[in-house]
């Protein structure tokens, strides 16, 4: 053999041997987060190398839960590479913007990067934070997520607690170790940390697997967890056992912030990154929001996390998404969290049926949907995610949150009714998630991805159908078509008073809007800015526009309760309510000729029809 061809044959093997070598050689990453409350952290990651060449690492830009490109590759800063001890010249990709080009000394067997994130998001307090490791690693361009493994320090502010999913922790001091772990199983779980922090046990009796509530607070108030609302989280992990039959974690952990006035959650694997307003988790006023976005979050373990549409299942964080079965990842579990918070008393049946109420109302009154269907929003959602909140009515947003949990007590109620009460939507997820219980010897958590077809298949198999064309049906279906006909179909349809539904109010307390959109057609904000308005409401008809801050009603200075009682005296007064507005520096008065009164959604018996409510919220628990 010449020694060229020899030459060849062995950079053919090295070359075949990169993905290998580089699986059973792990990243080295140590994350420095104790300046998190100032929205900044830094790294030091070290990535081993088998070839002398310019490689490629990259920053993850799709990010999942987030069903799309949102990884903060602009909060990346202060980058630098380097090799045997000395700097080395990395550039940008010109067309990928979260690609680096990094030239590789020929002896070098590993490069050191350096970097920092910044802005971090309100998640950061000056008591608490929230890491969050796709904003946080690079890795090699083109390598599988799965097969990247990763060996993790993280130094966190002195004296501070922590809790996350990750395995083998080990403490010293205010660093601590993990044990190696897949790329996949990193990004998949964060760590929130706080000065103010407690754990609280949730297992029910009978559960071999750990289930833990870590609540990080601002004040000690926050901590004061009753009882008997601990009592109905581990209601909810012995209702996810009995509506699953299974379980494919080892622990699971709900992450719990506490702070300003965030709502919002992040499903994974074996958490989820939920932050609640401060007292969130005490406060009378937001524990029905709290209960439902945990209930929610958790569902997503099996719908979203376990199972996941084929078009989410992506190799690593860098492959395109497609979200066109957004309305069974994020519809189904909108319409779980809703059951499950009900049957678990995180919430009440009442609230249950207010929740469903306020769905179908936003629905009827979005004209977005004359022109955009249900299938377009989860087909879009990338966009819709990053769209603004103005105009919202119109454009339609990430709407399968909403529409989905009617679409999906439609097709409980279906089952139910032809097999004559034997059968539900227990059925389908128990036959659909509940697949054996994850046996920790078997290595990182598993992702079995599902299609359309899978899913009427499924459905088939339980209540024969034609599941076919009643999703094609309703997915395409626009205004003034209903966005689904689940309420009625089990017993219920809607009606407008003029007293808010709990769940309206609960959600006016948890967001600050006030939302007027069934009457005049505006949402207004805390801060007095129109957030929306209707279009063919009294509103849109006078003239009124998104972005511009209400001053004044009927020439007095503004406060939501004068609007409120503006709209009432109207009903007996034919003047129309005088809106004074600021916008680009300018005051303006519109006419908002409007006089039907205050208009809030409420759920009404249809008497012909059966109520199928009772046992859907019904416990399952034993």
């Amino acid at each position: 053999m010449t020694e060229h061809k020899l030459s060849t044959l062995v950079l053919t093997v090295a070359a075949l041997l990169v993905p290998r070598l580089q699986a059973q050689i792990p990243i080295n990453l140590e994350i420095d987060a104790s300046s998190i409350s100032r929205k900044t952290i830094s790294a030091h990651e070290v990535l081993p190398i088998t070839s002398s060449h310019e490689l490629i690492y990259v920053f993850p830009k799709w990010i999942p839960g987030d069903h799309g490109p949102t990884g903060p590759i602009t909060d990346l800063v202060d980058l630098h590479f380097s090799a045997n001890g000395k700097a080395i010249p990395w550039t940008r990709d010109p067309v990928d913007m979260y690609a680096f080009h990094v030239s590789v000394p020929a002896d070098a067997v590993e490069v050191e990067a350096e970097f920092s994130s910044v802005n971090l998001g309100y998640t950061s307090t000056p008591v608490q934070g929230d890491l969050i490791f796709n904003q946080i690693v690079l890795y090699p361009d083109g390598a599988k997520s799965d097969e990247v493994r990763v060996r993790l320090s993280v130094t966190i502010p002195t004296k501070w607690q922590y809790a996350t999913a990750l395995p083998g922790a080990h403490r010293n001091g205010d660093t601590i170790r993990f044990s190696d772990v897949s790329l996949t199983t990193l990004v998949d779980s964060p760590m929130m940390m706080g000065s103010l922090m407690k754990e609280f046990d949730i297992a029910p009796q009978g559960e071999p697997r750990p289930h833990f509530l870590d609540v990080f607070a601002e004040t000690p108030e926050g901590l004061d967890i009753k009882p008997e609302r601990v009592e109905a989280y581990r209601n909810l992990v012995a209702e996810t056992g009995a509506l699953f039959g299974s379980r494919h974690y080892g622990s699971y952990r709900f992450l719990v912030e506490e702070h300003a006035d965030a709502n919002d959650g992040l499903e994974h694997h074996q958490s989820s990154d939920n932050q609640v307003p401060e007292l969130g988790m005490v406060s009378s006023a937001f524990l029905a929001e709290s209960g439902y976005l945990l209930a929610h979050e958790m569902v997503h373990s099996w719908n979203g996390k376990y199972r996941r549409p084929v078009g989410l299942a992506t190799a690593n964080y860098q492959d395109p998404m497609i979200g066109n079965l957004l309305w069974v990842y994020e519809g189904l579990t909108s319409y779980l969290g809703e059951v499950l918070a009900a049957r678990s008393n995180l919430d009440t049946p009442e609230s249950f049926r207010d929740r469903m109420a306020n769905d179908e109302a936003v629905l009827d009154y979005r004209t977005g949907r004359d022109w955009r269907s249900l299938q377009d929003t989860a087909t879009a959602a990338q966009l819709l995610y990053l769209a603004s909140p103005h105009w919202e009515a119109l454009r339609r947003s990430n709407d399968y949150y909403t529409e989905g949990p009617l679409l999906w007590l439609e097709v409980d109620s279906i089952m139910r009714t032809q097999s004559r009460g034997n059968k539900s939507i227990d059925d389908f997820t128990r036959a659909f998630y509940g697949l054996p219980n994850y046996d920790p010897k078997s290595g990182d958590l598993k992702v079995l991805p599902y299609t359309f077809d899978d899913v009427v298949t499924s459905l088939n198999s339980i209540v024969p159908y034609d599941w076919d064309s009643f999703f094609r049906h309703r997915l395409e279906a626009l205004r003034p078509e209903p966005p689904a006909r689940g309420l009625e179909a089990a017993g219920w349809h809607v009606v407008y008073t003029d007293v808010p539904n709990d769940a309206s109010l609960d959600a006016e307390t948890a967001t600050g809007l006030t939302d007027l959109r069934y009457s005049i057609g505006l949402v207004i904000d805390d801060k007095s800015e129109i957030v929306d308005v209707l279009p063919d409401s009294a509103a849109g008809h006078a003239g009124l526009a998104p972005e511009w801050k209400v001053a004044a009603v009927n020439h007095r200075v503004y406060s939501p309760q004068l609007l409120l009682d503006a709209i009432t005296a109207a009903k007996t007064d034919h003047q129309p309510i005088v809106v004074m507005v600021l916008q680009d520096n300018y005051y303006a008065d519109f006419q908002v000729d409007y006089h039907d009164g205050l208009r809030y959604p409420h759920l009404e018996r249809i008497a012909s029809k059966a109520d199928l409510l009772p046992a859907i919220v019904r416990p399952r628990r034993q």
